[in-house]
């Protein structure tokens, strides 16, 4: 009797650790788009308030793009992370979107009151939308959270992969912030020190 429940919550735990959107079956693996590669400005995002987000209208800004989730454990360590840089470069002419792809979390379609939820309990303080079809995660190749990407003021991909090399929390002070030095060197008008990295989640 006891073990339907137990397949339960192994079934609950699976999809706490899954990626941001599988392949579809027998098909390839989703791939990152390409750095260097200019990201389209017709790529539009749906905020929570209904509200679109074309990429074209951020040309000009930095965009930096994170796949997100309310229920990846990866994202409990990360959120915090996004939301120190969201405090700290949202006066730089800086842009953070957070990209929810989760079919399991969007299958309450809107209002999306979970997400709203926890963007309220969370302070969550960066633009945050959803991807139900995963047009936009097929065109980046998102395919974890956070899954991250930063874009440059023409819309040319200068960085993907993950946040940091710190997915466990435990490196404090000596972790390596891919995406923070990422956006420094673009503002700066340099190159990314690391351009590509293995996202973790």
């Amino acid at each position: 009797m006891k073990k339907p429940a137990f397949l339960f919550v192994l079934a609950l735990a699976a999809l706490a650790f899954a990626p941001v959107v599988a392949a579809p079956q027998g098909g390839p693996a989703l791939t990152p788009f390409e750095v260097g590669k200019t990201v389209p400005g017709d790529i539009a995002l749906t905020d929570l308030d209904g509200k679109v987000h074309k990429l074209a209208d951020y040309r000009g800004k930095v965009v930096f793009i994170h796949f997100w989730s309310i229920v990846c454990p990866y994202e409990k360590l990360a959120e915090p992370k996004c939301k120190e840089l969201q405090s700290s470069y949202s006066d730089k002419g800086v842009v953070q979107i957070a990209v929810n792809a989760n079919q399991g979390e969007l299958k309450e379609g809107p209002p999306y009151d979970k997400l709203r939820e926890h963007v309220q309990q969370a302070g969550v303080n960066f633009i945050v939308t959803v991807d139900p079809g995963n047009k936009v995660t097929d065109v980046l190749g998102g395919q974890t959270t956070p899954h991250c990407f930063v874009i440059d003021k023409n819309g040319v991909l200068q960085y993907q992969g993950a946040l940091d090399d710190d997915p466990k929390g435990t490196k404090g002070a000596a972790a390596t912030p891919y995406v923070k030095n990422a956006i420094d060197a673009v503002l700066a008008g340099q190159p990314a020190p690391v351009t590509t990295s293995k996202p973790y989640g």
